[in-house]
């Protein structure tokens, strides 16, 4: 997978619109897609939390989460330890069932309330794209339904196709004669 550039680089927006109740805002960076609606990032992968320990670094507790290094997730709904409430984090050192979390370092919970139960982490919904940084904003595109067709002459065509807020697909169109 791309390496994801961090905070190193501005995202272009692009709007998706299939009707007034169903609406999105695509935001491009590096090699990657999210999605926004009604005002939100879309998000897949909710997990719950069983633990989060008072130390440095913190270490979160969440069975067979699934998350990898470098993940962004959104932890709510924490008892105790509530000052991660509602708070976004990047996943470092993850293992099966743990991962630390990290802001713009890891993050000391030594001074926060200590976990008593609860809450869960929510990871970003994400696609991946080709486009680098330079040619995010020389896209072109039309949307058609729940297809939208992308083009830029450095890529072959693509389309980004929704099936459901978290189930979007970015294919390369085949054409034949």
């Amino acid at each position: 997978a791309p390496t994801r550039q961090r905070g190193t680089s501005k995202a272009r927006i692009i709007p998706f619109v299939f009707n007034t109740q169903q609406t999105y805002m695509l935001e491009f960076t590096p090699f990657y897609i999210r999605f926004i609606k009604d005002g939100a990032n879309v998000m897949s992968s909710t997990k719950t939390i069983t633990g989060i320990t008072k130390a440095n670094p913190a270490v979160v507790t969440c069975v067979a989460h699934g998350f990898t290094d470098g993940d962004e997730i959104e932890i709510d709904g924490v008892l105790g330890m509530t000052e991660v409430n509602g708070r976004r984090f990047y996943v470092q050192n993850s293992t099966a069932n743990t991962f630390q979390i990290t802001a713009d370092s890891l993050i000391n919970s030594s001074a926060y309330g200590t976990y008593t139960s609860g809450g869960t982490a929510s990871k970003m919904y994400e696609i991946s794209t080709p486009y680098i940084y330079e040619d995010i904003f020389d896209l072109k595109y039309v949307q058609s339904a729940d297809v939208m067709t992308i083009v830029h002459p450095n890529y072959a065509p693509r389309e980004l196709a929704r099936r459901g807020d978290a189930d979007w697909t970015l294919s390369t169109i085949t054409i034949a004669p």
